[in-house]
């Protein structure tokens, strides 16, 4: 299936346990949210273990992300470790026909 918006896929980012609660992951996900505005991106979207409390609670209540339309805890049958959360950042394009 075709991608329907442009995101920001935040592949991967470790901050260290002396490094947490020192606004790091605050201010590099700041970044990477006004990268993907700029860029004229939709959303910035993440990969959070469940088990990963810290994470999930930071990225949910801190960041205000959600779980996204396409994270497997939305499709029945389907079983991960894991949630896909995203964040709108910027426009949807409007596509104009001319007539």
């Amino acid at each position: 299936e075709k991608p329907t918006e442009e995101v920001l896929y935040v592949y991967e980012i470790q901050v260290s346990d002396r490094a947490q609660r020192s606004g790091l992951g605050k201010r590099l996900m700041n970044i990477m949210e006004l990268v993907a505005n700029k860029n004229g991106m939709q959303k910035v979207m993440l990969t959070v273990f469940k088990m990963n409390g810290g994470a999930m609670k930071f990225y949910r209540e801190k960041m205000k992300y959600a779980i996204d339309e396409s994270s497997p805890s939305n499709f029945d049958g389907e079983v991960a470790d894991y949630e896909i959360l995203s964040k709108v950042v910027g426009k949807k394009k409007e596509k104009f026909i001319q007539v």
